[in-house]
């Protein structure tokens, strides 16, 4: 899952969620990550990596790389993130209670307010993705078209992510009802986690 979604699935507190997001910007043991981090932010990376093989693993989400075109396949698991994150926006009430401009608008703060647990990379990005919006964007095609191309000039051999975009248009729906099959599968298994941690 993308941002939106880990940011979602985390305990309502700034370390939870700061933790949750920060699995996408750290790498090392958790032992290592340990020295630096305080518990709950540990606590939110563990979570973040879990829910990252629970993702990978599960067969609905393993179907719906065949939606993507073969030759953006090997990007499959950036692109249906990015994907599955729209969907979340889009039917954003029947997850979570509060407004989604308001509680991206809470992320933001949540990481104003806590420079000492940005990673180098969270660091760098932030001002764009606050600035830009970047987590309000994936609520339309046209933001997520402007994601994927961002995301696929990561490298010199990523540029068929932004092509992930003819994917999400050609195969919407089938998109939409595997995202409404898959979530709450995750939300019983960060449920057991969550109790289990």
């Amino acid at each position: 899952m993308n941002y939106l979604a880990h940011l979602v699935l985390a305990d309502d507190s700034d370390a939870s969620r700061i933790g949750n997001l920060l699995g996408d910007f750290t790498k090392g043991t958790i032992a290592s990550l340990a020295e630096i981090y305080p518990a709950e932010i540990i606590r939110g990376i563990k979570m973040h990596r879990a829910v990252d093989r629970f993702t990978d693993s599960h067969p609905v989400f393993k179907n719906t790389k065949l939606l993507l075109e073969s030759k953006r396949r090997r990007f499959s698991g950036v692109i249906i993130d990015i994907i599955f994150d729209h969907h979340l926006s889009v039917h954003w009430q029947d997850y979570h209670h509060q407004p989604l401009e308001s509680f991206i608008q809470d992320i933001y703060q949540a990481i104003d307010n806590h420079p000492e647990w940005q990673a180098g990379r969270l660091a760098e990005i932030f001002p764009s993705m606050k600035h830009e919006n970047w987590l309000h964007t994936y609520n339309s095609i046209e933001g997520i078209a402007l994601t994927l191309d961002r995301v696929s000039r990561r490298g010199k051999r990523t540029a068929q992510i932004a092509d992930g975009i003819i994917d999400l248009r050609e195969n919407y729906a089938q998109f939409e009802a595997n995202f409404r099959t898959f979530m709450p599968s995750l939300l019983d298994f960060t449920d057991t986690w969550k109790k289990q941690h």
